[in-house]
């Protein structure tokens, strides 16, 4: 028996030959449900799970270890659906587990639930209708809460009854990068985004794309010293990015905001000491029912806050940027009155198509080779993972160690490359 067959516990309840006793999990006798090959994990066991749909909710009992992390995941090319129980998956007290491919739809709770824990792992899981839009059954698709040390990559969450991904109650130093949050609401009241931090601290959101949630598209509440960089986030409605509720020391950098129904990127409630550079942000806030404006800053919060290398362009409403809570109808106005957006460009920012939802660069962007690469937190490569790449039919007039970085979240190839 190979070493994998060791280590591995088969799922399969598709199959006669499945049973749940405590024989099973070989590749001739798989187990029928995933939680019976739960119950009997131990530091370095994988468990493979065939297609199929079940009907309950795995709850992890014991943690692996740093070199031999537990693992579920479901088999290459296997759609594995499951619903129908509390949550899906439910990490309590654990760490150094994983949890990969699977689909976790129409939970009474949270989709997948993770809490004071560490070292987990969630990547390319399919979360969608968790809860029930109704007043204390809302709940989020992907929920963290107390969770250190922790990777949210490449999900896709959606239809959920609150914010697609939440971070809550002390979650800090974790990434949550390259995920898909959409169509994420409560419907009975305008508060669901597709991710939101809620006093958690020095996390990363990176290279996410969140559009068409029912609040904002990334939300960040009473959480410090956070990075947000190299997301895109359109058609919300509420703000691109919301920076709220004292959240000081924010790092907004080189991001894509589009379209969001009022400000694009937001900063209030003495969110102090915030930095916003290198993004490009057009057309929010056009006919607001509330605040608008492209970036938006209050007055409690411009203490320690600035704001430069943004490319800005069609402000909603009647302002066009906004700095300590006073308005300004173009970028030169804004510039002249508070000394801030110096290297700011007022501009088309000539996207692919924008309609379709692509925001890749179209030559002669005024993006390109023209960011400021000494912003701390300026990422060395775009959403895409794609290193900084210099455009030779583009003068260099951006600053730093590298002088040709882009603003946005993707990086201009002139080779046309995607």
């Amino acid at each position: 028996m190979g070493a994998e067959s060791r280590s591995t516990r088969y799922v399969d309840g598709s199959t006669a030959r499945c049973s749940d006793n405590a024989r099973s999990g070989s590749m001739t006798q798989p187990f029928c449900t995933i939680g019976a090959a739960a119950a009997r994990v131990s530091a370095g066991v994988r468990v493979k799970v065939a297609a199929g749909i079940y009907r309950e909710r795995v709850v992890v009992p014991v943690s692996g270890t740093a070199g031999s992390p537990i693992v579920f995941t479901a088999a290459p090319g296997a759609v594995v659906v499951i619903t129908g129980q509390k949550n899906g998956f439910l990490i309590r007290g654990r760490s150094w587990v994983r949890v990969n491919g699977f689909t976790v739809t129409h939970t009474s709770e949270y989709g997948i639930s993770v809490s004071n824990a560490s070292h987990v792992t969630l990547s390319n899981n399919r979360v969608s209708y968790a809860g029930q839009p109704h007043s204390g059954q809302a709940k989020y698709g992907i929920r963290l809460g107390n969770v250190t040390g922790s990777l949210v990559i490449g999900n896709t969450v959606d239809h959920n009854t609150n914010a697609g991904i939440a971070l809550v109650a002390g979650s800090a130093g974790n990434e949550v990068k390259g995920n898909r949050s959409f169509g994420n609401a409560k419907l009975f009241e305008r508060a669901a985004a597709g991710i939101r931090l809620y006093a958690s601290h020095a996390n990363t959101v990176d290279r996410n794309i969140s559009y068409d949630n029912e609040d904002s598209g990334i939300e960040l509440d009473k959480s410090h010293d956070n990075v947000v960089s190299n997301n895109i986030s359109y058609q919300n409605s509420d703000h691109g990015i919301d920076v709220t509720g004292g959240s000081i020391g924010t790092r907004v950098v080189a991001n894509t905001i589009y379209g969001n129904l009022t400000a694009g990127i937001n900063v209030e409630g003495g969110s102090t000491g915030v930095t916003i550079a290198n993004n490009i942000s057009s057309e929010n806030g056009i006919d607001s029912p509330r605040t608008d404006s492209n970036i938006r800053v209050d007055a409690a919060s411009v203490s320690g806050t600035s704001i430069d290398y943004d490319i800005v362009y069609l402000g909603g409403g009647k302002h066009f940027l906004i700095w300590k809570s006073v308005g300004y109808r173009s970028l030169a106005a804004f510039q002249a009155a508070t000394g801030q957006e110096l290297h700011g460009i007022e501009a088309d920012p000539k996207w692919r198509n924008r309609v379709a939802g692509n925001f890749h660069l179209a030559r002669r962007s005024p993006a390109i080779d023209s960011a400021s690469s000494r912003v701390l937190g300026q990422p060395g490569a775009d959403i895409r993972g794609t290193r900084r790449t210099d455009d030779p039919n583009t003068p260099n007039t951006g600053v730093g160690p590298r002088q040709y970085d882009d603003r946005g979240a993707f990086e201009f190839h002139p080779t046309g490359g995607r």
